[in-house]
């Protein structure tokens, strides 16, 4: 038996004096459309993507879910592809102002949302963006996928929750400009092999006529298996990254290393410990 995934994770250009918003939106579209073409069940695009560039009016006001006019651009493509897209947008509600990731299915239609549970000190004091409380997984044709957004990837106990939710994959929409790639490359396997889930993450690169120089955007949108591996890697430029994934594949392993054989997965959850875990709900 055999569920094959297709997972592509977009990287466009990191706005900046010769980037403008206009010109990074653009290329996520076609970079989006690239994913479309070649035949991805899930494509993931990086974090505030309506919103980096922009002027400060957006980033006080942002438009509705449904005013967004990518959501508009990034549902047409989605039909048109029959693809799942995982679309992250800064967007006004009922709770106020939130950093928000949408899943659309393979008719452009929204079936689910996160809001980013974990906020940075400028998006809480500076932006007055909401936070979520809520880790929902969704059920889509192919399994079973999680949502995280940026700063979520440095508290293990979201990318945990989501898998033992049954998660199969984590998307990781992104931004994290201050990280090295070490760092990121670290963080990303670190949560998969925790958790024996795969991970794609999607963030921002630096187009192929600007030289990058250390501090620039690290890029390192990526897919990461259950074991760590980086299946594929845009590196820190702009482009795509995509592969085919097996679901159905054996996730073996030794049990606490020498015992049995059988599936990581489940030797994890059985071996877990959450009575002695209480002081990770302390502050």
């Amino acid at each position: 038996m055999s569920r094959e995934v297709h997972i592509a994770v977009v990287q466009p250009p990191a706005v900046g004096p010769q980037v403008s918003h206009q010109m990074m939106r653009d290329s996520a579209l076609s970079l989006l459309d690239c994913a479309g073409k070649v035949g991805a069940d899930i494509i993931c695009l990086p974090e505030y993507l309506n919103a980096m560039g922009q002027q400060d009016e957006m980033w006080q006001d942002p438009p509705t879910a449904d005013q967004a006019s990518l959501m508009v651009s990034v549902a047409d493509l989605a039909r048109r592809h029959a693809s799942y897209v995982v679309l992250p947008l800064l967007v006004t509600g009922a709770a106020g102002k939130t950093n928000s990731c949408f899943l659309l299915d393979r008719n452009g239609t929204v079936v689910g949302r996160y809001d980013k549970t974990h906020l940075t000190a400028v998006e809480r004091e500076d932006q007055g963006v909401k936070r979520g409380d809520h880790y929902p997984v969704f059920d889509v044709d192919f399994g079973r996928i999680g949502l995280m957004t940026c700063y979520d990837g440095h508290f293990p106990e979201v990318a945990g929750i989501l898998s033992l939710q049954g998660a199969e994959i984590i998307c990781f929409p992104s931004l994290q400009r201050r990280m090295t790639a070490e760092g990121l490359d670290i963080q990303i396997r670190s949560r998969a092999i925790d958790n024996c889930v795969y991970v794609a993450r999607s963030s921002y690169g630096t187009p192929q006529a600007v030289a990058w120089l250390p501090g620039m955007t690290a890029g390192k949108s990526c897919i990461v298996d259950y074991e760590g591996t980086v299946l594929a890697d845009t590196g820190t430029r702009v482009g795509v990254a995509t592969h085919i994934i097996d679901l159905d594949q054996p996730r073996v392993k030794e049990r606490s290393f020498g015992g049995e054989v059988g599936d990581a997965a489940q030797f994890l959850r059985q071996d877990r410990r959450p009575e002695t875990y209480g002081r990770l709900l302390e502050r």
